[in-house]
């Protein structure tokens, strides 16, 4: 199913919070180099191209999962890692409140027991005009285990698969967004 973004306002004060949303993505990273002055969160719901560190493919399943990026405005002045950390402490939050119990494992993924279940990639994005880090997030959200078994590198999971039950990606990507630039306006007016 589709994600239906249009009942789901974004409430932040430092991510922009337009919201791109394409069907269809080589990757929400490359979309958010072209739209970086436009948008604050590039989705889609098929992402095509996604990829980790040191270009490790990364799999969504299509219409289940989330893959996003969020723009980080530069004058927050928070380095990679640190921006990472804190995507990664979002969605560890955001787990506990649904009763999964994570893990963070450094630099950047999420796992509950020996399975992973997110992933988080940040990178510098430098124009003529801006300098800004971008943050890529994917979450496997709403894939059963048949679709878990496309993914042959390591063990996955999913919230499904923990939960027994579908979980509604549009307020999750909310949820995390949130989180985020919750934690950045502490971090920025401490």
């Amino acid at each position: 199913m589709l994600l239906d973004l249009h009942d789901n306002l974004l409430e932040t004060k430092i991510i922009n919070s337009n919201i791109f949303y394409k069907e269809k993505l080589e990757s929400t990273n490359r979309e958010a180099r072209k739209l970086i002055n436009k948008y604050g969160i590039i989705v889609c719901d098929k992402q095509t191209h996604g990829h980790g560190r040191h270009g490790r493919k990364w799999i969504s399943t299509p219409y289940k999962d989330l893959a996003f990026t969020i723009v980080i405005p530069n004058e927050c002045n928070i380095n990679g890692q640190n921006l990472v950390d804190l995507a990664c402490e979002s969605i560890a939050s955001n787990l506990q409140k649904l009763n999964i119990h994570s893990k963070i494992k450094y630099p950047n993924d999420i796992y509950v027991e020996n399975r992973k279940i997110a992933g988080v990639l940040c990178e510098q994005i430098v124009t003529d005009k801006i300098t800004a880090p971008i943050i890529g997030i994917g979450i496997n959200v709403n894939s059963n285990l048949d679709d878990l078994k496309l993914v042959k590198d390591k063990p996955y999971t999913s919230l499904f698969v923990e939960l027994g039950q579908k979980t509604n990606r549009e307020n999750l990507l909310k949820d995390i967004v949130e989180k985020i630039d919750d934690i950045i306006q502490k971090q920025v007016y401490q």
